[in-house]
This record gives C-alpha cells, structure tokens and sequence, in this order.
C-alpha cells in the first residue's frame, strides 16, 4: 500500500513539477493479460490483488479502449516499428521484425542521441531465433527470453551478452532484478523495456510472499496468483527509484493480448487470446508518471498498442504530423481529452496455430466493430449495446445505416492494410499534409489562401457533439470541410464577431474549418464527437 500512497502524492505533485530533462521512460508488458483479469475494468468476477498496478492506474490515466493483437509476437513487432503486421509482415507468433524497420530503440535515440535503451525479458520477434537481434535493432542492453516463453518459472533459457545459457532463478524476480541493476547505472535519459513472461504458461504457485491467494487449486487461482506475483515485482521496481526519479520517469503498462481462453472470465467461450473477438485483443493500459497530469481519469478513446511507438518518440522529444507510420501519438491525452482521436482501431491475425476461420481482421469506429475472416466469413457487433460480442448483427437484417458503415469499415481496413489511411491524422505515406494529398488522399485544403493568421480566432467547443461557436473580428462566412476535402457546411454572417453553427448532423470525425474574414482567410480543424 505504501506504493500507492507514494504514486497519488508524486501524480499530485507533478502537476507543478517541471525538469528541463527528459524523461525516462518505463514499458511494463504483462503476457498474456486481457482486461477481465484486471481491475479498473470491471468484467471479470474474479480479480487479483495488486496495490502496485492500481497505484499506477490511480495516479495517472486509464485507458479504456486499448486494442493489441491477438497473439504476443505481432503486438510486440507493432510496438517496436509503429506498424500494423500487413506493413511488417509479422501477425503471426512466431514472426521477424526485419531490420530494414526502424525500431522504437533506434528511433529514440535518432529523436535525442542522449537517451539509452535496454530490452529486459520476452523479445519474441526474432525468427529464427537469432541472439543478436535486440542488438541490431540497437539495444544498449538486452537479457531475456528470445522465445515466446519458459519451461518452467525456475528452469528457463536465459539470453545475455550473445550467450544462452539454462537459469533456476525465478524469472520474474530476475527480470526485475536485471531491470533495477541496468536503471541504477544510468546517468542519462532513458529507455527501459520490461517485458515479463507472466502470468504466460506455464500456470503455477508463485513464492508465498508474493500473493495472497488463500487457494491456489484451480488453473483460475494460478493465474490470479502469478498476477499478484507480478504486482509484487511492479512495486519492488517502483521502488527502486529516487523520489526525484519517479517524478523525471513515465510509466507505462500493458497487456500484450487477452486473456487465455482457459482462465478467461466473463466473456463467450474461445473469444479469448488467439481470437479477435474483445476477449483476445482488448487489452489494459495503465499511464502515469512525468508529464501526466489527468490524475485517476479514464480515457475512452480507442488507442492502440502500436501508438506507443509514436507516444514514446513525442515524449523524447519528436515533433511529429500526428504521429508516424501508422502509430498515432497520445501524448496529448496525458494532459487532455482533446482531439485528435482514433476514427478507427485495426487488428490483425494470421497464424499457424489457429484454424482457418480465426485468421483475418477486425476493425472498429465508436460504435460498430467488423470481423472479417480469411475465408469470407464476417461478424458486425454494435459494442455500445454488446460488449461482449453476443449478437452477431449480419445474423438479421442491417439498417440502412448499418450497411453503410459496415462498407466504410470494409473500405478502411482494406485502406489501411494495403496503403495508407486518410482517416488516421497521420501524415504518412506520401501524403503532403495530414491525411491530404499524396496517391491516396484529397488534395490538401492548403490550397487556399490563408493570408489572415490573427491568432485572436476563438473556436469553442473543439471537441463537439452539437454547437460551434467562431468568434473572431469581422467575420464573414465559414465552409466546413471533410477529411477529403469535400464541402460539407457553409454559412454566410455579414460585419459580425460570432457564429454559432449546428454540427449534430455530422457524423464523428476531423474537420476543417475555413474562416472567411475581411482581410483574408484562416484554417482550422476542429473534432466533431
């Protein structure tokens, strides 16, 4: 409990603490943990006790709507390049993060050359294995598992130095102990990658001192037991820093994909791990530390596993269109629930070990979520109404509306999986603005004159639901635009200061808003919830 006392006061205090140096950055990575096994999440019956993740989770914001992958190896490679599979050709496990990506260790030091990285545990994306890898991707440091997982929690293939050799230490606790031991002898910026192998298989009994489990005599209490484990391992870690250095470090944790389907709890049979249903690939996430101000807060907007990459680049110091590749930052929900926001959450399966029809995609906007197999098979749930993917819609007859948005989710996964998006406020491709211009996009609205650069143009609520007011000296007219570019709202004031427009009509999305004013033009977008 004393972890979490310290967290909230260090969350409170940041609101006023500032340090000219970066910060360090912490990435804690639980295998195999879906959001029933955890608490803040309120779906599984059964939760652990863990002070330690709660502390984080209560000190810092909490996020809601997280997807990852469904298998370990795919959520790691998207994690390290910014890239969904189809980009990297990784979405299965085993898979290969080829080093013509540039990963997030290479990518952070190009971004500030005074930071350095370190990968301790389960690194899983090299195949066939080969010892060197974490190297090549330029790890300073690397001890782990190359695998994707150990014999036994105290008989296990521990890689160090080029060198693989047999451990009976406890993996968990030796995971914690290189991670401290590398930390300490740090004296700039830097990058830690802490990935454990638990609560993965095999299910055991931890240490007694670290659980609480009055009963460990089901595949159920295991699991729960060797989360507890890993709680108790997160806490001696955050204990490990210096009051000054919990102030100065970001803490970021997650789960890699859901839940087994074995210990899952709540949700269908087999729409566990493996799967795309929300079972396999809703996932926590947990950000607390420097540079976080929303203490306690849930954040509800969909983010994705692989948009760490562009996260973590922003909180080095990179000043990206958005984000980069197709990992879009959230550094800003860390201060704000501002726009921009995901329009669409993609996650991909294509593995060995699953039969035919679970290989596929699902894509989701705010609402509607659609599973698209390899053999053609599809399922559409609306997730407000069914979280937990019970009424599978194409069963009966879709709205008008539904068929509509279930061929815009078509048409965006396969944008997305083949191309790049216009939908995912990031300049990437060859775009020449965010989401505009390029092969793929709408010409850029930069087209216009933009020779009126007042700042004094006031434009509130951004985000929306309903009304917009513009409030700006001598105003003429506004022309609201899509994300194609194409006019979707104008209206004319003559010798005015303010105009309040209807938006409720408009459906969820970025847009642009041009400003026509006596002696020129500005452009603005603006979040329509």
């Amino acid at each position: 409990m004393r972890n979490g006392l310290l967290l909230i006061a260090f969350g409170v205090l940041n609101l006023f603490y500032t340090n000219a140096q970066s910060p360090n950055i912490i990435l804690i990575i639980a295998d195999d943990l879906g959001v029933d096994a955890l608490n803040g999440y309120h779906i599984g019956d059964v939760n652990p006790t863990t002070p330690h993740l709660d502390s984080i989770r209560n000190s810092g914001v909490t996020f809601s709507n997280a997807w990852s992958s469904p298998v370990c190896t795919p959520t790691r490679a998207g994690i390290m390049s910014g890239m969904y599979g189809s980009k990297t050709g990784v979405k299965t496990a085993p898979g290969n993060l080829d080093l013509s990506f540039t990963s997030l260790l290479k990518a952070v030091k190009e971004t500030n050359p005074l930071y350095s990285s370190a990968v301790t545990g389960k690194w899983h994306i090299s195949h066939p294995l080969n010892e060197m890898h974490p190297f090549q991707h330029e790890a300073d440091h690397y001890m782990g598992v190359m695998s994707g997982g150990v014999l036994g929690y105290n008989n296990w293939d521990k890689t160090e130095n080029n060198t693989t050799v047999n451990s009976t230490d406890y993996v968990t606790s030796y995971f914690t102990d290189d991670a401290i031991n590398w930390i300490n002898n740090q004296n700039n910026p830097w990058l830690m990658w802490l990935a454990h192998v638990a609560p993965h298989t095999p299910l055991h009994v931890p240490p007694a001192y670290m659980h609480s489990q009055p009963s460990t005599n089901s595949q159920l209490k295991k699991y729960m037991a060797m989360i507890e484990s890993l709680d108790y391992e997160v806490g001696r870690i955050l204990d490990a820093f210096t009051p000054t250095e919990r102030l100065n470090t970001v803490v970021i944790f997650i789960g890699d994909n859901g839940t087994p389907n074995n210990v899952l709890q709540e949700y269908p049979t087999d729409h566990g791990k493996e799967s795309l249903y929300q079972g396999g690939i809703h996932v926590p996430m947990f950000v607390s530390g420097s540079g976080v101000t929303r203490i306690g807060e849930v954040e509800p907007a969909m983010v994705n596993v692989i948009d760490i990459y562009a996260t973590v680049l922003e909180l080095a110091g990179a000043n990206l269109d958005g984000g980069i590749h197709n990992s879009l930052s959230f550094k800003h929900l860390l201060t704000g629930s501002n726009s921009p926001k995901r329009q669409y959450n993609l996650s991909e399966l294509d593995t060995n070990q699953a039969s035919i029809n679970t290989q596929g995609y699902a894509i989701r906007d705010n609402v509607y979520k659609l599973i698209t197999y390899v053999n053609g098979d599809q399922e559409m749930f609306n997730l407000i109404l069914d979280t937990l993917e019970t009424n599978n819609l194409l069963l009966g007859v879709l709205s008008n509306e539904e068929a509509n948005l279930k061929v815009e989710l078509e048409n965006e996964a396969n944008q997305r999986r083949t191309a790049w998006s216009c939908h995912d406020d990031i300049k990437n491709g060859n775009e020449t603005g965010i989401d505009c211009g390029g092969t793929y996009c709408s010409p850029c609205l930069n087209s216009i004159s933009l020779d009126y650069l007042d700042s004094k143009i006031d434009i509130f609520p951004n985000p929306t639901e309903e009304m917009l007011t513009i409030h700006t000296n001598h105003l003429k007219s506004i022309e609201l635009y899509n994300s194609f570019g194409q006019l979707v709202l104008n209206s004319k004031q003559v010798n005015g200061k303010s105009i309040i427009v209807n938006v409720s009509n408009l459906k969820p999305a970025i847009y642009y808003i041009k400003i026509n004013v006596k002696n020129g033009n500005a452009l603005r977008k603006i979040c329509i919830k």
